[in-house]
């Protein structure tokens, strides 16, 4: 996107340019991490479960979680799911306090694959944030990352009334 294709107004071209902010980020992670998963046809959301699953070292994880985490809609997360199960990547069970909760977990191969490529994965979530922050000074990227939160919560809160 050029500078002259930018709303010269700022404000009112804010959320658009926010959205092509996030696809560009999400097509250069996608790029990125989908070559380590050659033979499974992996999307970035399905990757990003993954490592939240590996990254949580032990503790019980529900599709809940994810939905929430990740601001998904049940359909959108159950597909993912669904995808990876039939992928062999992961498993579910019902929690047994409470049978209407999923438990999302890894399977042997989901472990043994997350495993071999975490520390990729991790260094290249590491590239595309200082690919975004670049040209920011600490202050600019404190400030970035305090608006990007006020962001997230004017949303939360918008949906929690």
């Amino acid at each position: 996107m050029k500078d002259a294709e930018i709303d010269a107004n700022g404000v009112d071209s804010l959320g658009p340019l926010i959205k092509v902010a996030n696809t560009l980020i999400e097509k250069e992670l996608n790029n990125r991490v989908a070559s380590m998963f050659e033979g499974y046809s992996l999307t970035g959301p399905q990757i990003t479960l993954m490592v939240y699953l590996h990254d949580a070292h032990g503790h019980a994880v529900t599709q809940r979680e994810i939905a929430d985490r990740f601001v998904l809609s049940h359909p959108t997360i159950r597909g993912i799911v669904k995808r990876l199960e039939g992928s062999g990547l992961i498993n579910t069970s019902q929690l047994e306090s409470d049978r209407r909760q999923i438990l999302l977990g890894l399977t042997v191969e989901g472990r043994r694959l997350m495993d071999a490529h975490i520390n990729d994965i991790h260094g290249v979530m590491k590239q595309i944030n200082t690919m975004i922050t670049d040209g920011l000074s600490g202050a600019e990227q404190e400030k970035l990352v305090a608006a990007l939160k006020r962001i997230v919560a004017n949303f939360s809160e918008d949906s929690a009334q």
